[in-house]
């Protein structure tokens, strides 16, 4: 069992769900989806990074398109927060 990150239309984060493969990802991911999610749009296999981070408990921020404002140089981080803080009202 290993973790995946389902992707929905409607949000900017990801859902985290343990399963074995894609199709059952979504489905798990499909239980816990709520009004305004929208469609899954991908499902993704975490990678050893996100791994580390679900194991300890930390919520894991990975964009669509593979790249992470957790990871990275400081500037990108801090980039990546302040453009958080501009949307917090959105998401």
């Amino acid at each position: 069992m290993v973790w995946y990150l389902v992707f929905w239309r409607n949000r900017s984060t990801s859902t985290v769900v343990p399963a074995a493969t894609a199709s059952q990802a979504r489905s798990r991911a499909r239980a816990k989806q709520k009004r305004g999610y929208g469609a899954i749009v991908a499902a993704r296999r975490a990678n050893a990074q996100d791994a580390g981070l679900i194991r300890k408990g930390t919520w894991v921020r990975r964009r669509r398109d593979g790249t992470s404002p957790q990871f990275g140089s400081a500037r990108s981080k801090a980039r990546a927060r302040r453009q958080r803080s501009a949307y917090r009202h959105w998401l």
